[in-house]
């Protein structure tokens, strides 16, 4: 018997609900990996970096949901960093781009208010005391 298992109903709501927006977001970056995967000859090396990002966030966002709910470490420290990176992706592209202090609105408010709502909500849930204490105690 398999006792790996995609979401986990048992764990506090902090981490439900993390474990379910991770899954949302891994949703929409594959949405805009296959959208990004139709203009691909074009471009230059930004946009072949913003390629990378993304599917290494729509990695992240899943491989970190999927280890909350098998209760490991591991999976709880990328999901940690997967919250970030909407936040870090555009600030290193405009980093690359010379141009990040021109548009630090997009870097603190990623794709706009309602989504950076669900950013700032899952980096809340993520490093909520109560989701420390119970990976701290129970995850391995």
């Amino acid at each position: 018997m398999n006792d790996r298992r995609w979401f986990n109903s048992r764990l506090p709501q902090t981490l439900v609900i993390a474990q379910f927006l991770l899954y949302f977001n891994a949703f929409w970056l594959a949405l805009a990996a296959l959208g990004s995967l139709r203009g691909l000859g074009s471009g230059g090396m930004l946009a072949l970096l913003y390629r990378v990002l993304l599917f290494g966030s729509l990695a992240a966002n899943v491989y970190g949901a999927h280890g909350i709910a098998n209760e490991r470490k591991r999976g709880y420290e990328v999901a940690v960093v997967a919250a970030f990176l909407p936040i870090a992706v555009p600030a290193v592209i405009l980093l690359l781009d010379g141009n990040l202090f021109g548009n630090l609105g997009a870097v603190l408010i990623p794709g706009g208010i309602i989504n950076a709502l669900f950013v700032y909500a899952l980096i809340a849930l993520l490093l909520h005391t109560q989701s420390r204490e119970h990976q701290k105690v129970w995850f391995s």
